[in-house]
């Protein structure tokens, strides 16, 4: 056996055989420039068009159509590139054959050009990967040079590349419109090497098209790389595509924001990568959309406050934050800390039905101890009570116990003013903080939060209620969706920004509150400091369990398509169009991500520790990894009662190869049919047309 290491091979010298050609060294890294250091924030690079169309009509130099412009702008390219030995056009070209369809003299024409130029450097936005692997290459003192197929001169092409953070020497810069040569013939690559003076074999090359920056130059001898990081992802796509039935400028605006956000930061790993890439495209435009909405409710309600409730609220205030400027809104947004242990048992003022279904809700899974603990009942101030009730053996043990029996021992004579007294306790400090928090002294609050059932909203319009005895302020609740309303509550009062059926049917609430997890633990209470002040007692100061999953990651890609969405609205469109749009577009999307996630993101998703039950005491994954006969029940639509997840398509996808893959495919196909209706599902059985 050979003692040579498995990665060195031998080569064995053949007799008049010529030595093995070793690579040429590289002493020039070439990149493209458009689509691989900096991109445009729209789906299509044409679809700048548009914007210029825009732009154009409002300096009153075309009627008010920017479609019509658009398509005048692309045929206008389309005839020059057409004529015969041209290589390529210039953008004073364009512009002048513009002139004469729009009866523009040449001063208007170069009017034109420039606002094209300063429609392109809006647009622009880095494509930070690549970006940074040539800034590396600088800083280690290599050559560099950059090269680009387009209508625009040199120094354009060097403004937009600053206005993407992107800083070479002006000489190190070939834009095929100024020698009219080009990466697709090879030429410009070749003027390339001769002017800098380094042979084609000892260039490597780096770009996003597949013929001028691979084939073209492995052809002519360079090491050719192909970076396709701009390419769209299938999330990206799902944004154009369901925002098929809002203006063009607006559904390119947000695939390409969507786009833009994702290539905003270069992520140290591929777990951290997939938690940005889904914050960018899926959770930041359902959860920006949401947003934008309660701004534009705060301001139809004529509200100065808009309370975005802990823990939800978080991440959902940052947004508001990034959003409020654009409406140009004097509205303060503040994070109200709060929970259904801060509020539920304060508000008590009687143990009615609602309230010992409450304290119950949990005893099937929870201890004993566990359910009493909400109630602040020490089981050994209790042993009476618990004796009779037959509960005292389960609460040794701390072990769940029937519902109704729970029930009838909070409601005992014995028990009862116990809880009250508790509830009475609670309530001085959480009205404390709340009259803190200016809620007693509004008369139109409003609050936000994710939904589901209205319940937290009820308990602190109770709590405000004993606040203010007799004149309770006007309470309101904005919500990304609900599936019940308590008594009294109408839309009015619990407002919903997703309200069609089969959105809320299709909903997954440990994934929406995962998208809007925290970095600190839940609220259990108030306490009131020595300077007579009001704080949140917190189950932790820090999540520690969340933040090691990869937090930051996860909010930073929400807040990165945020700042994303803020610019493109000051590009086009107005809030409510916006609104509409990221509505649609944002449960699409997310739909899409619940039912079919790749297998990254089925395991970064997967692994998120999620704390189950009123007092967040259970933990575990949201989609655990499962064996083959669960993996086969949960696929085949069966359930199984040992499931302790709650995402089972991640769960299928975790571990399950091919066979997960398949079994998500069927699940999803299930979906559609029970989405079409009998009729289209006997379609899909029999493979006919309009099944696919």
């Amino acid at each position: 056996m050979s003692n040579v290491p498995s990665p060195i091979r031998l080569i064995r010298a053949t007799p008049g055989a010529a030595a093995p050609a070793l690579p040429a060294p590289i002493r020039l890294h070439a990149f493209d420039v458009f689509d691989t250091l900096i991109t445009r924030c729209v789906w299509r690079p044409e679809d700048l068009f548009l914007l210029l169309g825009q732009r154009l009509a409002e300096a009153g130099l075309i009627p008010p159509d920017a479609a019509a412009f658009a398509r005048a702008r692309i045929a206008a390219e389309a005839t020059l590139r057409a004529h015969p030995g041209v290589e390529e056009v210039t953008l004073g070209a364009i512009h002048r054959a513009l002139a004469a369809e729009f009866g523009w003299s040449e001063a208007t024409a170069q009017h034109a050009a420039a606002i094209e130029i300063a429609t392109e450097e809006a647009a622009i936005r880095p494509v930070v990967p690549n970006a940074t692997r040539l800034l590396q290459l600088q800083q280690a003192g290599d050559a560099i040079a950059l090269l680009s197929d387009t209508y625009l001169d040199r120094a354009s092409l060097l403004r937009l590349l600053q206005q993407g953070g992107v800083a070479v020497p002006a000489e190190r810069v070939f834009a095929s419109a100024e020698h009219d040569a080009t990466k697709r013939s090879g030429r410009l690559f070749g003027l390339a090497s001769a002017t800098l003076g380094i042979p084609l074999p000892q260039i490597a090359h780096r770009g996003d098209h597949p013929v001028a920056d691979l084939a073209v130059p492995r052809r002519l001898g360079l090491a050719a790389e192909r970076c396709d990081a701009v390419r769209p992802t299938r999330h990206e796509a799902t944004l154009h595509a369901a925002g098929a039935a809002h203006p063009p400028v607006l559904r390119s605006l947000l695939a390409g924001s969507a786009r833009a956000a994702r290539l905003s930061a270069d992520p140290t790993s591929a777990h951290q990568r997939t938690l940005w890439q889904v914050g960018a495209t899926v959770a930041g435009p359902l959860l920006a959309g949401f947003v934008l909405w309660t701004l534009q409710q705060a301001q139809t309600r004529d509200a100065r406050q808009l309370h975005y409730v802990a823990r939800d609220g978080q991440i959902l205030l940052r947004i508001a934050e990034l959003l409020r400027p654009c409406l140009g809104l004097d509205i303060e947004c503040r994070y109200l800390l709060g929970s259904r242990q801060a509020w539920h048992l304060p508000a008590l003022e009687q143990l009615d039905a609602a309230a010992l279904a409450w304290l119950t809700r949990d005893a099937d899974r929870e201890g004993v101890v566990a359910v009493l603990a909400r109630a602040e009942l020490d089981p050994r101030a209790i042993v009476g009570p618990l004796e009779r009730h037959g509960l005292l053996e389960a609460a040794l043990h701390d072990r769940p116990a029937p519902p109704g029996r729970l029930a009838a021992l909070l409601a005992d004579a014995e028990v009862a003013p116990l809880i009250l007294q508790a509830a009475a306790r609670r309530r001085a400090t959480a009205l404390g903080y709340l009259a803190q928090e200016g809620l007693l002294d509004a008369d139109n609050v409003l609050m936000v939060d994710l939904g589901w059932h209205g319940r937290l909203q009820h308990s602190l319009h109770n709590l405000l209620g004993l606040g203010r005895p007799g004149m309770p302020p006007r309470l309101a609740g904005l919500y990304l969706a609900l599936r019940s309303r308590p008594d009294g509550f109408g839309p009015e009062e619990m407002g919903s920004f997703l309200t069609a059926p089969d959105a809320l049917h299709g909903l997954n609430p440990v994934l929406l509150e995962l998208f809007c997890a925290a970095d600190h633990g839940t609220v259990r209470g108030y306490v009131q400091r020595p300077d007579r002040s009001f704080g949140a007692e917190l189950a932790a100061a820090r999540d520690d369990r969340v933040l090691a999953w990869g937090l930051a990651a996860l909010q930073g890609g929400v807040l990165a398509f945020t700042r994303e969405l803020a610019r493109a609205m000051a590009l086009a469109g107005d809030a409510a169009e916006w609104t509409a749009l990221l509505r649609d577009a944002g449960l699409a999307v997310f739909q899409e991500f619940r039912r079919d996630p790749d297998p990254a993101e089925a395991e970064a998703f997967g692994s998120f520790p999620h704390a189950d039950g009123q007092a967040h005491a259970e933990w575990g994954e949201c989609a655990p990894r499962i064996g083959a006969l669960m993996r086969l029940r949960l696929g085949l639509g069966f359930g199984d009662p040992g499931y302790a997840g709650h995402w089972p398509e991640a769960s299928l996808r975790r571990g399950g190869g091919r066979i997960g893959a398949g079994l998500v495919a069927l699940k999803r196909l299930r979906w559609r049919a029970r989405s079409a209706g009998p009729a289209a599902f006997s379609r899909v059985l029999r493979g006919t047309p309009g099944s696919a």
